[in-house]
């Protein structure tokens, strides 16, 4: 169904998709808007906070209004993200993917490693792309790195990512360059198929 789009109508998805993230990546450092959605005070907002303090331990605490960065990224963008794979597969999520379209970055740059080929009989010269070998180390061990990679993750939202929006947004961001690099050492969808 969706292998019949166009490449062109695919290419604005992706980049209404890497902006969209971005400009939550971007609030999760800064944003001084979104938190008037949970004021108590706010008219229509599924999201405001009640009036009615929380007992801890014997002590009334007064709930603070708080920015939506983390709410949106866990609460829409990962459930969205899960949906779309899970319902219209994975042909469509590596075409939209806002990672995929990232780590390509080098490739349209022209920045990509390239290797020095000459061919000893004509003495001709050419560049080759850098491809993941199937009997390197990582074409071998790719899925441990995933699987290590999920478990990272995991235990890092557990842990570090739900409880401060700066360390998300660093993970998010480390992410990024990560994907960038592979972009940029190994030809092609290397990241979706050795990383991600």
């Amino acid at each position: 169904m969706f292998a019949q789009l166009p490449e062109s109508r695919i290419h604005w998805i992706r980049w209404i998709l890497t902006i969209a993230w971005s400009l939550i990546i971007a609030s999760l450092f800064y944003d001084p808007a979104t938190s008037a959605f949970t004021e108590p005070t706010h008219p229509w907002s599924p999201l405001r906070l009640s009036d009615v303090c929380v007992q801890v331990q014997g002590r009334c605490l007064a709930e603070q209004p708080y920015p939506l960065g983390t709410t949106v990224f866990w609460g829409v963008i990962v459930p969205s993200a899960i949906f779309i794979l899970l319902v219209f597969g994975h042909e469509l999520w590596r075409r939209i993917c806002p990672l995929s379209f990232l780590s390509q970055i080098p490739r349209a740059l022209g920045w990509q490693r390239q290797f020095r080929r000459e061919n000893p009989k004509t003495g001709k010269v050419r560049y080759e792309l850098a491809k993941v070998q199937s009997d390197s180390w990582l074409g071998r061990n790719h899925p441990y790195l995933q699987f290590g990679w999920l478990f990272v993750g995991l235990c890092g939202r557990i842990l570090f990512f739900n409880a401060d929006r700066l360390v998300l947004a660093g993970w998010l961001l480390f992410t990024i360059v990560a994907a960038i690099a592979v972009g940029y050492f190994y030809s092609g969808k290397s990241w979706c198929q050795y990383f991600g």
